[in-house]
């Protein structure tokens, strides 16, 4: 899922640059100011040895479909945006948008959508104001704390909502932001409730950022969880978690200016219902732009944590949940695209992640990425395994923007079992065909 290149809203703290927002028709009468977009997608995807030949599985029926899915995922959002200027330090705020979404052929390999599972919802309903330095909105909205390492995304895109690969929705639903930001300071308190797929939990808390010019970005964040719905979230357990992050985004070395760095560290504490939290994850990447060089290609390297639980079926939970993660270039936060969206989920593993892209024209990015997943604790979905080493995947990709509107991607993606997946699925080489186009006015 996710594989929509992210496009940051007005209430987004984009850190890491991603495609930039396309201005669609605008309009103003008087102090009344407006955009209209438009954003459409399609994906076709093949995969073949679904889970290592063990088959598909449709979440709902349990019925294993066989060891190939190939199918096809469409989306539109129109949206609408409103500006009413009281005066210059003063705007009331508003916008709205629409998805409609389907899914055609076999459904998606993690059997979480089938043929003509799909429909037309509200995404974004939300108003607000933006008084000097100070903006608060309330509705449904996007918001995203870093590099959506642990918020972005407030919608799974399971079963009826369909286009679960291209995940179109990403709005939190009955929420509230308050922000403050000023120079290089930049604050927000935040209220967000998550879909039913996700847990209907809610989340509460303060996100800070601060940029020094040629150093980093550095940011803070704390927050509590509140279930909304207890019975859809009985299998993961949120009640009373508290989450705290440390990052350090686009930070440069004196003197070495082709390299960038980024890290996050975040623990999972507190208790609730019966239940003790006790996780943690963090990452470390370098990159480095080889700018003297033809093509001026980026290698790069991560090294990433999730924490897994040890002692499985007592009342204190090691294992990192990954919460409300998003999905904004390659890798972030989908960690591979074929164990990433139907095996692991950002917990109970270590990956190690080599990159290496090239720009061969303007329009044009090569790139390919390998990935080595093993897990924390001996133990996968439950049970017990004898080895922790899971998987490898590697990825070759090619993305043409031929405007600045149209984004379109090719890639191959094959993953070859290790004994821990060996264990509890099967021994053949998963992979996957995917082509998608994005077009945004």
């Amino acid at each position: 899922m996710m594989r929509v290149p992210y496009v940051p809203s007005l209430l987004t703290v984009a850190i890491l640059v991603s495609p930039a927002a396309m201005a669609g028709y605008t309009f103003e009468e008087g102090d009344l100011s407006g955009e209209v977009n438009l954003t459409a997608g399609g994906a076709s995807i093949s995969t073949r040895n679904v889970n290592f030949g063990a088959g598909r599985v449709d979440t709902r029926s349990g019925e294993n479909t066989g060891k190939r899915a190939d199918w096809q995922e469409v989306y539109v959002k129109p949206a609408v945006s409103f500006n009413y200027a009281l005066n210059p330090d003063f705007d009331w705020l508003a916008k709205g948008s629409v998805v409609a979404a389907s899914t055609f052929g076999d459904g998606d390999a993690g059997g979480f959508t089938r043929s003509s599972d799909g429909r037309v919802s509200v995404e974004e309903a939300y108003a607000g104001f933006r008084a000097g330095n100070w903006r608060f909105t309330a509705g449904r909205q996007d918001y995203m704390i870093g590099t959506g390492f642990i918020v972005m995304d407030g919608n799974l895109d399971f079963h009826n909502d369909g286009a679960f690969w291209l995940g179109p929705r990403t709005a939190f639903r009955d929420s509230a932001v308050l922000a403050w930001s000023r120079d290089a300071l930049a604050v927000q308190a935040f209220s967000l409730r998550t879909d039913d797929h996700l847990g209907d939990y809610r989340m509460n808390g303060v996100n800070v950022d601060y940029t020094v010019p040629e150093v980093a970005t550095f940011g803070a964040m704390a927050m509590k969880l509140d279930s909304e719905e207890r019975s859809s979230n009985l299998a993961i357990p949120r009640e009373g978690m508290e989450v705290y992050n440390l990052r350090a985004l686009n930070a440069k070395l004196p003197g070495i200016d082709d390299l960038t760095l980024n890290a996050e560290y975040a623990i999972q504490g507190g208790e609730g219902s019966g239940v003790e939290y006790d996780a943690k994850a963090w990452y470390a990447k370098a990159e480095y732009a080889f700018s003297d060089l033809p093509l001026q290609p980026v290698l790069g390297y991560r090294y990433a944590y999730f924490s897994g639980d040890e002692t499985l079926g007592d009342n204190k939970r090691e294992a990192w949940d990954s919460l409300s993660k998003g999905f904004i270039d390659w890798g972030t936060w989908l960690i591979g695209d074929v164990v990433g969206n139907y095996l692991l989920n950002n917990s109970n593993q270590t990956v190690h992640t080599w990159s290496l892209k090239t720009h061969v024209h303007p329009t044009v990015t090569v790139g390919a990425m390998h990935y080595q997943f093993s897990l924390d604790e001996k133990n996968l979905f439950g049970a017990p395994v004898s080895d922790r080493r899971f998987a490898d995947e590697s990825v070759i990709y090619l993305d043409w923007t031929p405007t600045p509107r149209l984004y379109t991607s090719f890639s191959y993606n094959w993953v070859q079992p290790k004994a821990a997946a060996k264990q509890l699925l099967a021994d053949k080489d998963f992979s996957a065909v995917e082509m998608y186009f994005t077009y945004r006015y």
